[in-house]
């Protein structure tokens, strides 16, 4: 066996029957984005695999980033730290548990990289030194007030909650730096 097609992952085939429009459309944009209509099929299932079916789930909503920046601006402090300790003290361990249905580090990195990816609420790093420093950097564009929000939310409603660590962090208008290292 060719050693390159043992790293592959088994694939089927599967025949679907699709309107015409949405073929079309799918066509449209695999050409658009220099892809195959079947590569482009199969990231648009990996998405509702990893993301669409759990987002639900958990009531996640869609809206545009200028929404969502306006939303937290206009928030006064107090109830901004109000409302974050209020979400973090269970639904970031209630997402990681059913999702993963375990707690451990790589759940909840597994999760930071599927919000990264799909929920477009920061663009996350990773980087692992000696098996046991980490440091993650969470970049956004939404403000000083966002990243006061995913430091409290990620710091206690991800590491703490769930792992048991507190992370130490820094924060700027634009990203969140959380280091820790492991016993």
């Amino acid at each position: 066996m060719n050693e390159d097609r043992k790293d592959k992952k088994k694939t089927i085939l599967k025949a679907i029957r699709i309107d015409k429009e949405l073929d079309d459309a799918l066509d449209k944009d695999a050409k658009e984005q220099g892809v195959s209509e079947s590569a482009l099929i199969c990231s648009i299932l990996a998405k509702y695999i990893d993301w669409d079916r759990y987002s639900q789930k958990f009531g996640f909503v869609s809206l545009p980033s200028e929404a969502l920046k306006a939303i937290i601006e206009a928030t006064e402090p107090d109830k901004l730290k109000m409302a974050v300790e209020e979400y973090s003290a269970s639904v970031p361990k209630d997402i990681v548990m059913f999702r993963y249905k375990k707690l451990d580090l790589e759940s909840c990195l597994m999760l930071l990289s599927i919000l990264s990816r799909y929920g477009s609420m920061f663009k996350y790093e990773l980087q692992i030194e000696q098996q046991r420093n980490y440091t993650i950097t969470i970049h956004h564009k939404f403000g000083e007030k966002w990243s006061y929000w995913l430091n409290e939310a990620i710091s206690t409603g991800l590491f703490k909650n769930v792992l048991g660590i507190m992370p130490k962090t820094h924060l700027s208008k634009s990203s969140v730096l959380f280091t820790f290292l492991l016993p």
